[in-house]
């Protein structure tokens, strides 16, 4: 199973160079294709071990209200595997979903597919049809579940996933193929543990940069990437503030924080393997 690393947890030097915090342990990205600035600093941790997820952007452009030009998909796409086709270990894409109408969807991903895009299509937790996992799962051997982010797992989620995975189930017993399945935006234990899946990604860790908190770690309280109040602590002589210490504390915490979470893809891994369920990552 692989738990890709999505959204962004940067920090500036003194110097005005950006980085990724504990980006150089990362081995599985995940990125917008609209986040330009997002994706350039990831490029720069690209390596031989690194699994690349491009994400369209559907979701965010629909809660800004933004339209995304498909062909200019297609473009990024293509130009996209021909500067990293066989420098990484694998890259994939997501289809450009139309939230809310799965039948422009399809056409999008049948227009994609048409433009030799090979992305992966999505099943959406709202507006579920069957028929719709049904098709994807008969045309592609890698597909992703999307519209968990902010459900309740108990009232919403779980129940879902029931439905689908009983329809994957059904498709693996006739078939002895067992699909890959994402789930975006997902990465509980709880689900992972109980839905066997290719991939998973969250931006948990980046709490670290952005609350100071970390869930795995279970520590409160840390500074910011150096992003404090002036204006608190102008006249407070007793702190006194080193930016470049606390980035650099920043970036062994969340080293140990993607550790912990990679130590955790393991195990579900191997969890899944002792039940026969075995993706070959």
């Amino acid at each position: 199973m692989r738990n890709y690393f999505a959204g962004g947890a940067r920090y500036v030097d003194p110097n005005g160079k950006m980085y990724g915090l504990g980006y150089e342990k990362i081995n599985n990205h995940l990125t917008a294709w609209i986040d330009k600035s997002e994706l350039e600093l990831r490029e720069l941790y690209f390596n031989k071990k690194s699994n690349i997820l491009i994400d369209s952007g559907a979701f965010s452009a629909f809660n800004s209200g933004k339209k995304i030009n498909i062909d200019d998909y297609v473009n990024f796409i293509h130009q996209f595997n021909k500067k990293w086709s066989g420098k990484v270990n694998s890259i994939y894409f997501i289809n450009l979903d139309s939230i809310g109408d799965s039948k422009q969807s399809w056409k999008n991903q049948e227009y994609l597919d048409y433009k030799n895009c090979k992305t992966i299509p999505v099943i959406h937790q709202w507006g579920f049809e069957e028929k719709n996992l049904e098709l994807a799962l008969s045309k592609y051997d890698f597909i992703a579940f999307g519209g968990m982010v902010g459900r309740k797992q108990k009232i919403h989620t779980i129940p879902w996933l029931n439905k689908c995975y009983k329809i994957i189930g059904q498709f693996y017993k006739k078939n002895k193929i067992m699909p890959k399945i994402h789930l975006l935006g997902v990465a509980s234990s709880k689900i992972l543990y109980r839905y066997p899946c290719f991939s998973c990604d969250s931006t948990t860790f980046m709490k670290i940069n952005r609350f100071g908190s970390s869930d795995y770690l279970k520590i409160k309280g840390l500074p910011r990437t150096g992003k404090l109040s002036k204006e608190k602590y102008k006249n407070n002589k007793k702190y006194q503030y080193n930016q470049k210490d606390d980035q650099q504390l920043l970036n062994r915490i969340m080293i140990k924080e993607i550790q912990t979470i990679q130590k955790e893809e393991f195990l579900i891994t191997e969890f899944w393997k002792k039940k026969g369920i075995d993706f070959e990552i």
